[in-house]
Formats: structure tokens, C-alpha cells, sequence
């Protein structure tokens, strides 16, 4: 059996395991990606503490479409890790701007 998983080893699993959580859970809906239903589920429930307003229909809709890269009307795993990403950035940037106004 191989060693423990590191923590950021970890943090990649859970967001394989999360895409995949709600990939393909509407009926006729591809296993590999996400229809915007799915989507809108997966934000609402695993992203609610870091999102504003997750369930304002127009800032869903903004967020949707900017996460639909290719413009495909579904979201694949590359799509999602760039919005991970992309929420985990602005989040860092507020944790640091908090830190600087902390320290002065």
C-alpha cells in the first residue's frame, strides 16, 4: 500500500471526486460533463460560503457563462478546474489584502 495522500494530493481528489459527484446526474446527461443544471448544483451546494449570491438567477446565469468556456452549454472537468481555480485566486487575494490591512 503506498504512503498517505500529501494534503494538496488530497484537495485534487476531492475535486475529481466533487466533479464527478455531479456529473451525469441528469437524465441523458454525459458522466464526463456537467449540463448547466448540474452545474448550478454543484455551485450552489459546495461553493455557498464563498459565493455572494448563489442562487440570484442573472449572477447564476453570469457565472455560468463565463465558466462555459467553449460555449457548449455544459462544462468538462477543464472547465471546472479553471473555475476552481479562478474562485480560489480571488479568494487568496482577499485573504491577503486582509492579512496587509491587518499588519499596518
Amino acid at each position: 500500500m503506498g504512503s498517505p495522500l500529501s494534503e494538496l494530493e488530497t484537495s485534487m481528489k476531492s475535486m475529481m471526486l466533487v466533479f464527478h459527484k455531479y456529473a451525469g446526474t441528469d437524465e441523458n446527461q454525459s458522466k464526463l460533463t456537467l449540463s448547466r443544471n448540474e452545474a448550478k448544483q454543484l455551485l450552489v451546494k459546495e461553493l455557498s460560503n464563498f459565493m455572494k449570491t448563489p442562487t440570484d438567477p442573472k449572477a447564476m446565469k453570469d457565472i455560468l457563462d463565463k465558466m462555459d468556456i467553449d460555449g457548449n452549454q455544459e462544462m468538462d472537468f477543464q472547465e471546472f478546474i479553471v473555475m476552481v481555480s479562478s474562485i480560489t485566486i480571488l479568494c487568496n487575494d482577499y485573504l491577503v489584502h486582509c492579512l496587509q490591512k491587518k499588519g499596518k
